[in-house]
């Protein structure tokens, strides 16, 4: 739900998109992309997924106004964003499966455990 309020409003921003200058929403996006890599969250995730939705329209508006330069010069430093952004989701991705095969490997454990037990205690009736 959180995420959906998260998009919805970034949508609405992306509207006003005159009012903020590309270069902004840029650097705006830099800092998103490193705190995401040091600490991933789906909010995190959400806003900079609306960030670069309204990047993009931004680059738009500098071709359909004739500046053409200066969205090839953005939208390049965008791509190169974009990198960083899809190589920190990887690593996010890998380190929640490491993670998860950490804890299907613990429960394997437990559950080794509760068994041996177990048969401890039946091989001790039979006795």
């Amino acid at each position: 739900m959180r995420r959906l309020l998260l998009s919805f409003a970034a949508m609405a921003s992306v509207l006003f998109t005159g009012c903020e200058k590309p270069e902004n929403t840029l650097r705006t996006l830099q800092d998103e992309v490193s705190a995401y890599a040091s600490k991933p969250s789906d909010e995190a995730a959400a806003k900079i997924d609306a960030n670069f939705t309204k990047l993009d329209a931004q680059i738009a508006d500098l071709r359909g106004s004739g500046k053409t330069d200066q969205a090839d010069s953005i939208a390049q430093q965008r791509d190169a964003l974009q990198a960083q952004y899809a190589a920190a989701r990887m690593t996010a991705s890998l380190l929640k499966a490491k993670e998860a095969a950490a804890n299907v490997g613990e429960a394997f454990r437990k559950v080794g455990e509760a068994l041996s037990q177990t048969l401890k205690g039946v091989s001790t009736n039979q006795e």
